[in-house]
């Protein structure tokens, strides 16, 4: 997907367009996809769980008993609309922001694994949810009926429900002013990222607009600070943003800023074709997102590398490509396996004319690490 647009990470230096060897990918690119998809999962998962214990940025309150737990709207709605509209949804409007929301037949330890599920589950949880909300139905005395997830949109409200793959009128291509929906196909790493993508997709009880590049994105404080530890520092902390309803980022164009925004909430697992990978490697580094990090390398590694199998013509340029980006960028790792693997087909990336024209201290490294492997053998 990516890294067939504009890429590259070091100024003026172009080298050509990855090769992929669809063979190659078909041997290890399910495995390496597997492995990209659990780690971000989990990361996605536990950071959403660790927003939930801290009560970063909550915004509602219920009450069992004398026990109280602090969350988020917009989780809420996200992941179990019904639940939020048969609660906080039917009484909103008549509740400050920090007064409590009463949870009957329902006992503190149950809710408290509930918040759990919602926050940190991987996987569908619309039964989780049909039985917290049958036990509320049933016991308080309220006619028993079919559960049904499509509640009425609350159009005076700033709270709203809404359904997957739903795109609002508000950021469709209409309107230049907000960043509009490219369509990107890119999977998130789990139903809980799906969920969490429809808050960005269609945003529902945003708190902050950033304004990148001529375009604006609205988002949550909440996710933003529990997934980035620079929008941390700059949401909670002392800075000048942290009570500002709008802030500017600088140094990122609008395409990297929406990519950076799918995967903070959905956790995906690809680049649009137009993106810049070693852009994104840099942005991602700024921004302390570690989970980005690893998807970009893993597509240089994949688009770039292929996997570092046999080497056919365009992967030799492209390999070359991503050495420099890893070079420029600093990902020891990447930059180590591009190395050896060009040491061991040095006798085709020497009659490269593209060879010739990276930098000359990573020419000197490779002749290096060559004159080693020779040492080495005798």
């Amino acid at each position: 997907m990516a890294g067939r647009g504009g890429r590259g990470a070091a100024p003026g230096v172009l080298l050509g367009s990855p090769g992929v060897c669809r063979k190659g990918v078909q041997r290890k690119g399910p495995c390496e996809r597997r492995r990209l998809k659990a780690k971000v999962s989990e990361q996605l998962s536990q950071d959403l769980l660790r927003l939930l214990r801290e009560e970063i940025h909550a915004d509602v309150t219920f009450s069992i008993g004398c026990t109280l737990f602090r969350a988020h709207k917009a989780v809420l709605l996200a992941r179990v609309p019904d639940f939020y509209f048969h609660t906080v949804g039917e009484t909103s409007s008549n509740l400050t922001d920090h007064e409590p929301v009463t949870v009957e037949n329902v006992e503190a330890s149950e809710f408290r694994t509930f918040l759990q599920i919602v926050y940190s589950s991987n996987r569908n949880i619309k039964n989780y949810e049909e039985e917290i909300l049958r036990k509320k139905i049933a016991e308080s005395g309220i006619a028993q009926k079919k559960l049904d997830s499509s509640f009425p949109k609350c159009e005076q409200s700033s709270d709203c429900s809404f359904q997957k793959q739903e795109i609002p009128e508000a950021i469709s291509d209409r309107d230049d002013n907000l960043i509009s929906n490219d369509t990107y196909d890119l999977e998130p790493a789990s139903e809980l990222g799906e969920d969490l993508l429809k808050l960005y997709v269609k945003p529902c009880c945003p708190d902050i607009d950033i304004f990148v590049d001529g375009k604006h994105f609205k988002a949550h404080r909440a996710i933003l600070s529990t997934r980035s530890s620079y929008f941390a520092a700059m949401l909670c902390g002392c800075w000048a943003e942290s009570s500002q309803e709008c802030v500017t980022l600088h140094g990122i164009n609008h395409v990297e800023m929406n990519v950076m925004m799918h995967f903070i909430y959905g956790g995906t697992l690809d680049f649009p074709d137009k993106a810049n990978v070693g852009q994104i490697l840099n942005m991602a580094d700024m921004y302390g997102l570690e989970g980005l990090k690893e998807v970009a390398i893993y597509i240089l590694r994949r688009d770039y590398c292929n996997f570092f199998q046999k080497p056919v013509p365009r992967t030799l340029v492209s390999t070359l490509e991503c050495l420099i980006i890893a070079h420029s960028v600093g990902v020891e790792s990447l930059f180590a396996d591009c190395m050896k693997w060009i040491v061991k087909h040095f006798a085709r990336f020497w009659s490269e004319r593209s060879f010739a024209n990276i930098p000359a201290d990573i020419q000197k490294s490779c002749l290096s690490m060559l004159i080693q492997s020779l040492v080495s053998i005798t």
